[in-house]
């Protein structure tokens, strides 16, 4: 039996590396990422088991009181079969026992669940904000690698320019400058580099000094569309936990006060009737508090619509901006050709495009991830703009 495990093991981790790893190394993609960090967090693994023990606490709640006798037992003496009836308080107190507290032994085990789903979600959602680090990080390191090479040939033409006599001093320093600033940027983006991948790593519960080859751009792959805002504001108002919670909290109060009317000591004790009126009282509260809930709620989404409905806006700009750019390129190549500018021109101008197609690439993860939180935020949570 050892022995299959052990097979069963090895097959389940090659199978990993696989996923992550291709022909030039270990490669990261933000969806196995998501898969590592929901399998490895310690609060998601928390939950699961505080679930399964309010689960089972539920099943023995409901078989201990779903044969309870509320009005009395019958008892057998002399061959003669008795009915004992209880007292009006006992019956009171069996029958919150047999139909309120499994209820609420129920409410504590959907609460877990649905603490779970939203702790899940908020781990994702974060996940992307780091990823998205990590991608610019990443794009970063080639961009400072080719302005190095590019201000390394710089200064070599410009020596050879200052040998011949053609500039001063002064332009030599500067170019040396510029070529220096090259070499201290490559690092600066090589640290930062690091640092994000130390922090993913931190966060998705793997060896700290994992390395990652190619972080990987998938979100041209994704199948995300903006709905309507009336559909995301529809969806929140009987998804999200918030209402899910104050809602349960209705049920359970109106359960127990529903309990309290149908006994024989309600009308007739004042401790019993007070317990009515603190009810009512609490129910009051929480329908208010569910009114502001529902209309916090309902802003919090058209804010956040509006912040996405800019984030489109921007890359659409984007994405107008580099056309103009490669227009501007295949004109300048042209004038390359023809011999009319050098080749450190031409470097400069596709670099500039790389850039804006990186931020084109990273505008785009960010649009994705707005919509996320917009679906998560009309689901059952977590808020869009989280405290």
């Amino acid at each position: 039996m050892k022995k299959v495990i052990s097979i069963a093991l090895a097959v389940s981790i090659i199978g990993f590396v696989m996923q992550v790893s291709g022909e030039n190394g270990n490669v990261i993609t933000y969806d196995n990422a998501k898969e590592t960090l929901l399998s490895n967090n310690r609060t998601i693994k928390k939950l699961d088991i505080e679930q399964k023990k309010m689960f089972y606490n539920y099943n023995s709640t409901i078989q201990r009181t779903k044969n309870m006798k509320t009005r009395g037992v019958s008892i057998k003496a002399g061959g003669m079969e008795f009915f004992y009836k209880f007292s009006d308080y006992t019956q009171l107190n069996l029958t919150m026992a047999k139909e309120y507290q499994p209820e609420e032994v129920k409410n504590y085990w959907k609460t877990i669940e649905n603490n779970k789903m939203v702790t899940k979600a908020s781990l994702t959602l974060g996940l992307r904000d780091l990823y998205l680090g990590l991608m610019k990080a990443d794009k970063d390191i080639g961009i400072a690698e080719k302005k190095l090479e590019l201000y390394k040939n710089k200064h070599s033409i410009n020596k050879l320019k200052f040998d011949r006599g053609l500039i001063t001093k002064q332009d030599l320093e500067e170019s040396e400058y510029e070529l220096l600033k090259a070499e201290k940027g490559l690092d600066e983006v090589n640290r930062n580099r690091e640092n994000m991948v130390r922090s993913l790593n931190s966060l998705l519960g793997v060896e700290i000094s994992t390395e990652y080859d190619m972080v990987k751009f998938d979100e041209l792959k994704r199948d995300i569309n903006l709905k309507p805002l009336e559909y995301y504001i529809e969806n929140a108002l009987k998804e999200r936990i918030e209402i899910k919670n104050i809602e349960e909290e209705i049920r359970l109060k109106e359960l127990k006060q529903g309990i309290i009317a149908e006994s024989k000591l309600y009308g007739k004790r004042y401790d019993i009737n007070d317990q009515y009126e603190d009810l009512e009282l609490e129910i009051e509260t929480l329908n208010i508090k569910m009114e502001k809930t529902k209309f916090d709620i309902e802003n919090e989404l058209k804010k956040a619509y509006i912040e996405i409905k800019n984030a489109l806006n921007d890359l659409e700009s984007t994405s107008e901006t580099i056309e103009k750019q490669n227009r501007s390129l295949d004109k300048l190549k042209t004038q390359y050709e023809k011999g009319f500018v050098s080749k450190i021109i031409l470097d400069e101008m596709q670099i500039g495009i790389e850039e804006l197609e990186n931020s084109k690439n990273l505008v785009i993860y960010d649009y994705n991830t707005k919509i996320m939180k917009l679906e998560e935020a009309a689901g059952i949570g977590p808020a869009y703009y989280k405290e």
